[in-house]
């Protein structure tokens, strides 16, 4: 569990972040998003999402709605507790609801699952200021390819939807992000969504471009397919602007630390703050710096980096006795998170010692909270004798 402390700056990071437009707000392919127009944006599940409200200056509404689903129940997120919507029918608007967040007029879903696909509109009274139709991809069935191992992307593919309909399905791919680190060889990633273009077989009539999550609910015969993930080496010098190694404004450094004692063979994983498939991300083994090439060519079953947030989190398994053992990593250049892992063998005194601290801690809690009690019974006396001198 993140020390309290931490938390608060985590979450205080994550504010900042969203309300000065430093997280990835979706791909969209073609023409930049125009206020009041309908907007497609695709995003990778088990990411952020965030969508943005334009030229909002009061408080705003947000509504969602899945096509897919046939009810006209509508969700509605603000920063009124008391104007959601009440007593939702459906379990996924309930778990939707209770992870997304407001910030600055900004809707915030931390970890979105493909189910959150669907229609969002910032509204102020009866007026649409943004409509977005998104549509979340599968993080599990993602493509990863490196190439420094020599493999290549998923290629364009033609699929038969019956009555002579064709799609041709492709990857359309975000920029390359920067190199994860500066000075020594380090990595860097893009991520790759998919989209198809569905044509009629009677007048060969092309239909609109759409993420394959949409298309496919048009058209339930199209293959499924997920989005990629796309690897090279890189190497950047520590002074060049686009890696983030001395902070930029407006963004908050968070540094979160936890300890973890595992037991033999046990798999825990350590999750980087803030990191997702969008940003530049990197993990160091005490002095050593990791990257997912040497992880892959290792071939090691102790270590790896997990494919659905693009390195954000580090698998570890202990099939041997070790020592103490510290990793970091840096988001953007920023170390974010430092977690110690322990052996039973080294740390039965400082499991002593941390049993002995909270002991300690819960009889000084007891004890302010006695005498809190005597404080408030003090008072209450005090309050009846003046009671009864006034009776008198």
């Amino acid at each position: 569990m993140f020390p309290r402390a931490a938390v608060g700056g985590l979450l205080l990071s994550l504010t900042l972040a969203i309300t000065k437009g430093n997280l990835y707000e979706g791909h969209s392919l073609g023409t930049p998003c125009l206020p009041s127009h309908v907007c497609t944006l695709a995003f990778v599940s088990d990411n952020p999402l965030v969508l943005r409200c334009p030229h909002a200056l009061r408080r705003v509404f947000w509504h969602y709605h899945s096509p897919a689903r046939n009810d006209d129940e509508v969700l509605t997120f603000s920063l009124s507790r008391s104007s959601l919507s009440p007593a939702l029918r459906k379990a996924h608007l309930r778990r939707l609801q209770f992870k997304s967040r407001l910030f600055a007029n900004k809707l915030y879903i931390p970890s979105p699952s493909v189910q959150d696909s669907g229609v969002y509109t910032c509204r102020i009274g009866d007026a649409v200021l943004a409509y977005y139709q998104v549509d979340v991809q599968d993080a599990e069935s993602i493509y990863v390819s490196h190439a420094s191992l020599g493999e290549t992307t998923l290629g364009n593919a033609t699929a038969d939807l019956g009555n002579g309909t064709q799609a041709k399905l492709f990857t359309s791919w975000s920029p390359w992000q920067p190199c994860d680190r500066c000075g020594p060889p380090g990595e860097r990633k893009r991520v790759g969504f998919c989209y198809a273009q569905v044509i009629a077989a009677k007048d060969r009539h092309m239909e609109m471009l759409l993420p394959c999550g949409m298309a496919r609910r048009k058209h339930p015969m199209l293959p499924k397919r997920g989005p990629e993930l796309r690897v090279e080496a890189c190497q950047a010098p520590c002074n060049k602007p686009s890696l983030l190694t001395k902070g930029e404004p407006n963004t908050m450094p968070v540094l979160v630390y936890n300890t973890y004692h595992p037991d033999f063979q046990d798999t825990i994983y350590l999750r980087c703050p803030t990191s997702s498939i969008y940003s530049p991300v990197y993990w160091q083994e005490g002095p050593t710096k990791l990257t997912r090439l040497q992880l892959l060519q290792r071939n090691s079953s102790s270590e790896s980096l997990d494919e659905a947030t693009g390195g954000g989190i580090l698998l570890l398994t202990f099939h041997n006795e070790s020592q103490r053992t510290s990793y970091q990593c840096y988001v953007n250049g920023h170390l974010t998170g430092k977690f110690v892992v322990t052996f039973p063998s080294t740390f039965s005194t400082a499991g002593q010692f941390t049993h002995t601290y909270n002991i300690i801690e819960v009889l000084v809690v007891g004890l302010s909270l006695f005498l809190v009690f005597l404080m408030f019974l003090s008072i209450f006396q005090s309050c009846r004798r003046k009671q009864g001198a006034s009776l008198v």
